[in-house]
């Protein structure tokens, strides 16, 4: 049992970040789903391209597309996501990560890189 000791202080360690991060940011108004459809609408982000509601309900596997669109609401609401009207087709929306979410993104880079310093 003492040989997994360290693995198991690591995860705990880890947790404990995860919880503080969950605290401590922008992240507390969020469950864990919408975090992780903000974090795939950062990754897949490309201001020369638009990113589409449609694209992030059919590619993102988040969720179910009646429960992404919940989460959109939520992530705007929250000032997280910004949702536009396309120019050239008023039928679709351009989501885009807000400056907020661009702060966010950079705290939670540092914080990662300190705690994994620390190991």
């Amino acid at each position: 049992m003492k040989k997994n000791l360290p693995t198991v202080n690591a995860w705990i360690n880890l947790r404990q970040l995860l919880d503080d991060v969950n605290q401590d940011t922008d992240f507390k108004g969020t469950d864990e789903r919408s975090q992780r459809l903000l974090e795939w609408i950062v990754d897949h982000y490309n201001p020369e391209q638009p990113l589409f509601v449609q694209t992030i309900v059919m590619r993102s596997q988040v969720a179910s597309p009646a429960s992404i669109h919940k989460y959109l609401d939520l992530l705007e609401r929250n000032d997280l996501i910004r949702v536009d009207i396309d120019p050239h087709d008023s039928r679709r929306r351009i989501v885009s990560p807000t400056e907020r979410t661009r702060r966010l993104m950079d705290q939670l880079s540092l914080r990662v890189r300190d705690w994994a310093s620390g190991l």
